[in-house]
């Protein structure tokens, strides 16, 4: 009995000084146990910590060239503050203290892609964040005589850690002395700089409307949302604007009420919520590969959930949906993406393969997701919610 618990412990010690093999074993280990076995030792710390491990790391938890996400970031748009939001896990259990690493007293997610966030401070600034090392970089808008007279400004956010360790930030703007023309600035990690006025265009008052602030990172692109023929994405490789049809096929006799923007493991998705007495239905539409056009995929109807959830209550306000912030994600065992609902309070899901509903997050009899910051006389069905994807990663700044 001693002479295998000698040969044991030298066998771990062995593996414990050697570097190579040592590496081979923690980029196999969860996200969250890396950052706990920093503590082991300085060598365990010296690897963890080092960029190329940890990019090697993002890059061995893949599945089919694509990451999963770990988490939702529930933000309400109508009654939260802007700092606040509700964390949905999708894998396991987490409290992450997302923001408290920052001083800065107000922090607004702008857009999550990959693993990191793009937030806005209200020091005049904006912040790249990494919730899971715990580590931020803040940057500044360019020197640049136009930004004193600026009207609109909107950013977005590109990175892709499967492809490159280095994130890009596209900052689109108007200034009050040229309406209408938008001029688009490009900032590298890489450099550490920005490329001022990199691409111009103009976009017509009477034309719809183009949103521009919440930026979708898809392929390798940039896209924006809009609501007439056409929208519009930036080639973050080409460095170049491209139009995309925005058309949607026609399928409910009802004006639009939102289009809830996303992307699954490369593909574009628009869900479509409608204006009716009782709305509990909304379209999900889906581009093609080649950019040329959007499909229908299937119409959700989310008062079916009530017949697995007895204790929903849809629907119960004329003209407002009885849910919100509807988000496609990708399934991490199936190739079909599926439908997350916020819905009087839970998060619900729609699996497209199965054609089922589930449950995603219930916080308990009672207790209703987004009704903390409800006044008197508003109703849960009023808000409206966005989410962010999170993806737990190593990834460096």
């Amino acid at each position: 009995m001693g002479m295998k618990t000698t040969m044991i412990n030298s066998a771990a010690e062995k593996i414990a000084y050697n570097q190579d093999l040592l590496t081979q074993i923690l980029l196999r280990l969860p996200t969250k146990s890396l950052i706990k076995f920093k503590s082991v030792s300085k060598l365990w710390r010296f690897i963890i910590s080092d960029p190329d491990f940890c990019l090697s790391h993002t890059r061995h938890h893949h599945r089919n060239g694509f990451l999963s996400p770990t988490a939702l970031l529930l933000k309400g748009d109508r009654f939260c503050p802007p700092s606040e939001f509700s964390i949905v896990p999708l894998k396991h259990y987490s409290k992450v203290p997302f923001f408290h690493y920052i001083p800065d007293s107000h922090v607004k997610i702008l857009q999550s892609c990959n693993g990191l966030l793009l937030c806005e401070s209200y020091r005049q600034s904006y912040l790249i964040c990494n919730p899971t090392t715990k580590k931020f970089r803040r940057i500044y808008c360019p020197s640049n005589s136009a930004y004193n007279f600026i009207s609109k400004c909107f950013l977005s956010f590109a990175f892709d850690p499967l492809t490159s360790p280095d994130y890009k930030i596209i900052c689109i703007w108007e200034s009050y002395r040229e309406p209408c023309k938008f001029n688009l600035d490009l900032y590298s990690s890489k450099t550490g700089s920005w490329d001022l006025c990199l691409v111009s265009f103009e976009v017509d008052e009477d034309e719809q409307e183009i949103e521009l602030n919440n930026g979708v990172f898809c392929n390798g692109r940039i896209h924006w949302c809009g609501y007439g023929e056409e929208s519009l994405y930036f080639d973050v490789e080409k460095e170049c604007l491209e139009t995309m049809p925005m058309a949607l096929p026609s399928r409910m006799d009802a004006p639009e009420t939102c289009r809830y923007f996303s992307e699954s493991r490369g593909v574009l998705y628009v869900a479509v919520t409608y204006c009716t007495a009782v709305c509990l239905e909304f379209d999900v539409f889906e581009m093609a590969r080649d950019y040329s056009e959007w499909k229908w995929k299937k119409r959700v109807n989310v008062g079916d959930a009530v017949k697995a959830f007895p204790e929903l209550e849809l629907g119960c306000i004329e003209y407002y949906p009885g849910f919100s912030g509807v988000c496609i994600i990708g399934s991490e065992k199936q190739e079909e993406p599926m439908v997350v609902v916020w819905a009087d309070g839970k998060i619900i899901s729609f699996d497209f393969r199965q054609g089922a509903w589930k449950m995603l997050y219930d916080l308990g009899p009672g207790i209703k997701i987004g009704s903390l910051y409800l006044g008197e006389d508003d109703h849960l069905h009023y808000e409206r919610f966005h989410a962010y994807q999170y993806f737990e990663n190593l990834s460096c700044l």
